[in-house]
């Protein structure tokens, strides 16, 4: 699969990302730190780029802000690899993007997807 190991434990935005969309990545990737675990984010995997990929598990974690339909189908597409475990993606379409939203989001996004 070829990771470079340099930029482990660090968040990597991309430009066109929105503000839910990073923080859902942060989120994520806090659980993923505080668990223990080494990820990277804006990893290539097969030529795509990935949100996060839990180097530990070989999960890979796609945010999901914009509810496009058939989004699933492309993940799973662009992201099917031996080395890959599994592939979650985290909805965040139906929570609301305000302050207080992002505390509850957190305990909802562990919740939800079984996050460590």
């Amino acid at each position: 699969m070829g990771i470079d190991l340099r930029g482990v434990n660090s968040l990597r935005f991309n430009s066109r990302e929105p503000l839910k969309h990073r923080v859902g990545k942060l989120l994520v990737c806090h659980s993923l730190f505080k668990a223990g675990h080494r990820f990277k984010t804006e990893q290539l995997i097969n030529g795509k780029q990935c949100d996060i990929i839990d180097l530990d598990t070989f999960v890979i974690y796609e945010i999901e802000s914009q509810g496009r339909p058939g989004i699933m189908k492309k993940k799973i597409d662009d992201f099917t690899h031996p080395y890959v475990e599994d592939l979650v993606i985290v909805d965040l379409g139906k929570v609301q993007s305000d302050w207080c939203e992002f505390y509850r989001l957190s305990d909802y996004l562990r919740r939800k997807y079984n996050l460590p």
